[in-house]
């Protein structure tokens, strides 16, 4: 029998280093800004494990990195973390928080958590998060349409919306993401300058 447990509660927003201004939708310009790291990458492997108090449980995901955009670079796998999961029968749900799934091929946008862990996070929620599909021979970005809590509203958490696979691909190219990121870093890079 597996028991759910809703993660949106006061638990949660005391618990996770969030600002409010996380749950409104942000621009991308400034979503690629903030973000400290942004891949391309295969999600290899998932798991989830209690916190260190036993009150949330996490989702840990090994990515296995491709590509960087803008200025940085990085190892070839990283490690990311999203609150939320399922651990001896319990299944916390954070709500709104995007869902990692083995096998996924994605564009992340990441920070890192407050809390000093190595582990990075999806930042923005799911704006932070892409799918990356084939259309001919291009590779185009989707927003990831599954969120956590969704598995009522006739999504399947586990392999995502009900909907006919070509409806869904519709969205940047990556060569076009890649150079959105650029233009938004540069900006970035010339407020620093102007503040120096």
């Amino acid at each position: 029998m597996r028991r759910s447990i809703s993660l949106f509660t006061l638990l949660l927003i005391a618990s996770l280093p969030l600002s409010a201004s996380q749950f409104i939708h942000q621009p991308f310009d400034q979503v690629a800004r903030e973000a400290s790291l942004i891949v391309r990458g295969t999600v290899e492997k998932t798991w989830s494990a209690w916190d260190d108090s036993h009150e949330i449980i996490f989702t840990y995901a090994t990515v296995r990195v491709s590509r960087y955009f803008g200025e940085t670079t990085g190892p070839d796998t990283i490690v990311i973390r999203e609150a939320g999961g399922t651990v001896d029968g319990y299944t916390q749900e954070a709500i709104g928080f995007p869902v990692i799934r083995a096998g996924e091929d994605v564009v992340l946008m990441l920070s890192s958590w407050n809390d000093g862990g190595a582990e990075l996070r999806i930042h923005a929620y799911n704006q932070g998060k892409y799918l990356v599909k084939r259309q001919a021979e291009l590779e185009i970005l989707i927003e990831d349409p599954v969120k956590q809590g969704e598995g009522r509203l006739g999504h399947d958490r586990e392999h995502g919306p009900k909907t006919n696979a070509v409806e869904a691909i519709s969205g940047l190219n990556i060569d076009e993401f890649a150079q959105m990121v650029e233009d938004a870093r540069a900006d970035r890079r010339g407020d620093i300058s102007k503040r120096q």
